[in-house]
């Protein structure tokens, strides 16, 4: 119940509350820049066990302040993981706002449908 609480505060834009839940699972992935854009691309069974399955709809958050990106899992959500596979591909110019090409996030996995992305070694 405590995830489903945090995903309401962080839709109401108070993010600090992660810090209150573990993670299911952690990963890594790279920031990588594109002609068009930068990209962050994640697949796999952990965005299943955080209820990102294919065809799923989420919300996407951007913080510059925290130096992060939440995704939310949400029906209304206005972007899809892959519907053939459990893909997420970030591929937009926000991403560039808060990260640089080549820098090593760091991928949290929660439950009830939460991801977030931070900065390898950031608390």
């Amino acid at each position: 119940m405590e995830a489903l609480k945090i995903r309401e505060d962080l839709e109401n834009g108070r993010e600090k509350v992660i810090k209150l839940v573990p993670p299911i699972a952690i990963g890594k992935t790279k920031v990588k820049k594109t002609k068009r854009a930068y990209r962050i691309w994640i697949e796999g069974k952990r965005l299943e066990s955080a209820q990102f399955s294919a065809g799923e709809a989420y919300k996407i958050f951007y913080s510059t302040e925290n130096k992060s990106i939440i995704l939310c899992a949400n029906e209304e959500g206005e972007r899809k993981v892959t519907a053939s596979r459990p893909i997420i591909d970030i591929h937009d110019q926000t991403v560039g706002k808060i990260f640089n090409e080549g820098d090593r996030l760091e991928v949290r996995y929660y439950e009830h449908g939460m991801i977030v992305f931070r900065l390898e070694g950031s608390s």
